[in-house]
This record gives C-alpha cells, structure tokens and sequence, in this order.
C-alpha cells in the first residue's frame, strides 16, 4: 500500500522551561534547567523535593476545574491549531482526528480529592474525579471544545506514550482515516504516590538529573505537554502551510525482559532502530540529530548507548545528539512528543539543544552528547527514541 507522505504543520508546547515554543525555544538554546523547589496548590498537600514544574502558566478558561494535565494538553492544542493556521469552526469537523493521551492521566486530581471522597463518598465529586482522571480523557475534552466527530485513537505506553501517540497520528493520516490529526500527550504527576514509586523502584533521583554523567542516579519529574498538527504533505503544499518536516519513518519495538528495566544483553532497541533505517532507506550517517530518551537511571543510558552501537556501528560517533530530559525533566507520557517537537524546532534553527549538567562523562557513554551549551548546524534530518516501562520502544526519523 503506497502512502503520501506525512507533513507536520503546527506545534503547541507547554513545559517547565517555558509556555509556548518560543519560551521553549529560547530555553533550548540557552540550556535552561527547569528545576525548582515543589509548589503546591492551596487546597493540596505539601510535597518536599525539587522537581521540573510548568510554572507560570494560565489555563484557558474553559477549563479552569480540568485536571492540569489537560489544561496543559488544551493550551498545547490551542498553539498547535493556531501555528498550523487551523480554524476548526471552518473545516469539515468529522475530518479531523485525535491521537492524544496520557501516561498517567489525572493524578493531581486524583489526590487532591481523595480523601474528601472517603469522608463524604459523593456521586457528584466521584465524577468529577472521574471525568478527569483517565489516561484517554483529554481526548474528550479536545473534541468538546472544538466540536470534532473525526476518529479518535490515544495511544498510551508508559514514558514511550508522546511518541506514539503521534505514530498512531501518522497512521490515520497515512490510512486516510483523517485529513488532519490533533496528535500528542501531557502528564501532571509530581503527586506523593508517583514520587513514592519512583523513589521506591530506585530510579528517582536525590541531587538533579544528568543524562549520561558518571555521576547519575536516576531522573526528576517533569510535567506539560507537546501537540504537533499532521496532513498529508500534498495538502499541506496545496493550501500553503508553514511545514516542519515531513515523516521518513517510524518503528514500534518492544522487549519484555523486565518491568522497569531493559536486559543488558537484550536487542529490543538495537533492532527497532536498524528496522527504522530499513524502512525508511536511510543510512545512519545521514542523521544530522539524535535526540536521546536519556533518563539519567545507571542502566538505562548505558542500555540505550549500547543498543545505538550495535544498531549504527561507527556511524554513531559522528551524529550529534543530546539528552533534553537535563533541561524539562523526564516528562513521563509527554517526553516523546516534547522531544519530537525539540527535534522540529532544533531543525528549523539549526542548532543542536544540549545535554545539561553533563559536567563528567561516563566513560561507557562516549558518544557526542552536546555537553552544556548548545551548537550551530544545519540539520535535515533528526530522530528521536522513547522508551517506556514495560518494554515499549520506538523511534522516529522526521526531514527538513
């Protein structure tokens, strides 16, 4: 089956290092780090620690009681519609497509309301937690506030369910399922329980995140949300849109060896991305950027470092890539879109974001990892890799 090529046309962001892609942006380039001390709500319990808030952000109106993880998902959305130059109001309605969710979905809600449900067990404050708390809502609250009928397909994976929310986005484009796709993810999970689990699982950190440095010990989390706009690219030439890049390919993976881990030996992600290079008939050495999942955990850089060795052989040594976690933070399910937007954005500027923090390298993590400060170059063709617990995988490869 032969598919016309996929265009992405608008994107929307919403993360802790700035509200909109040109806040965003400017922190990219600067190698900002989005960390600081937790704030809470008033109505919230307290939490001690740092963690890579979505500061200073005002949502839309229409859902001021929405659980902030869809706030930030509708503020995504509103940007993504508007720089794609899409007016829902005036498209065919039943066109348009949804391919947005959650990993965690409502957690702050879920806790926030908690123990009032326990004192006073309400039919109407069980639905309000309800209609906020699972990891598909968003796409609900989307589709009501822009009256859209078109298919909708959430997609949720764990930390891998950025990216492939958008892969399902790209396949209802590429089976002519939607004319356009509404793609992406946010997450809102800097709560007790989260924080607890993580800590529990030994993959939280206690001093910052740092991708790839000798002296890592695991990740921070993040919060926000990204939103990229899909049509076929012959649509998006004839009605002349504002293009990014278009899609050269994308590959699921998976490898099931352990809940949170992936296997030393393993070749879930190695595999994944030789099949990415074969499908989409690109050599390694034609990826200007790699921008790395990079979670700062002992294992899973030296994981990831070793399957990208065996996948791209001496290639990899020359691709410039980076962990962008260092700056954001691990954004849980809205990493891999936040990242696929970073590549979008890096590709439009031409430059290469940083890895923050990476002060002392890790010697079994030797590759070209932007330490610091960011670079100029000319990019033309960029991938990202996610990685979820679980086992999910994938990767995608987008062009100028």
């Amino acid at each position: 089956m032969e598919f016309d090529s996929v265009a992405i046309t608008g994107i929307g962001v919403i993360s802790p290092i700035g509200c909109g892609q040109k806040q965003f942006t400017d922190s990219l380039k600067n190698g900002t780090v989005g960390l600081s001390k937790i704030v809470r709500m008033p109505d919230e319990r307290p939490l001690q620690g740092n963690a890579f808030q979505v500061l200073n952000f005002e949502p839309p109106k229409y859902a001021s009681i929405l659980d902030p993880h869809i706030q930030y998902i509708l503020a995504a959305s509103e940007e993504a519609l508007r720089d794609g130059g899409l007016d829902p109001a005036q498209m065919d309605r039943s066109r348009i497509g949804l391919a947005v969710s959650s990993s965690k979905g409502g957690m702050r809600t879920f806790e926030r309301f908690f123990e009032r449900f326990q004192k006073k067990r309400s039919a109407l404050l069980g639905a309000r937690v309800y209609a906020n708390f699972l990891p598909n809502i968003a796409s609900q609250w989307i589709a009501r506030h822009w009256k859209l009928t078109g298919p909708a397909k959430p997609a949720i994976a764990a930390c891998a369910t950025g990216l492939y929310a958008v892969m399902e986005g790209i396949r209802m484009i590429e089976q002519d399922e939607a004319d356009y796709c509404i793609a992406g993810s946010g997450d809102a999970s800097i709560t007790e329980l989260m924080l607890a689990g993580y800590r529990n699982m030994g993959v939280l950190s206690e001093k910052g995140m740092r991708p790839f440095d000798k002296r890592r010990d695991g990740f921070l989390i993040g919060e926000g949300a990204g939103i990229v706009i899909l049509e076929k690219l012959k649509q998006a030439k004839s009605r002349g849109a504002k293009i990014y890049a278009t899609i050269l390919g994308h590959q699921y993976g998976f490898e099931g060896s352990h809940l949170i881990s992936f296997a030393n030996d393993g070749e879930g992600l190695s595999h994944c991305l030789q099949e990415l290079l074969r499908k989409s008939k690109i050599n390694a050495d034609q990826i200007d950027y790699l921008n790395l999942h990079g979670t700062a955990t002992k294992q899973g850089d030296l994981y990831e470092t070793t399957q990208i060795k065996k996948a791209f052989g001496k290639a990899a040594y020359q691709i410039p890539m980076s962990a962008t976690k260092s700056m954001v933070g691990h954004m849980l399910g809205a990493s891999g879109v936040v990242e696929i937007i970073t590549c979008l954005i890096a590709m439009r500027d031409d430059f290469i974001p940083p890895t923050a923090s990476l002060e002392q390298r890790d010697p079994e993590c030797d590759f070209d990892y932007t330490p610091l400060k960011a670079k100029t170059k000319k990019i033309n063709t960029s991938c990202s890799i996610s990685m979820g617990f679980g086992g999910h995988l994938g990767a995608i490869l987008i062009g100028k």
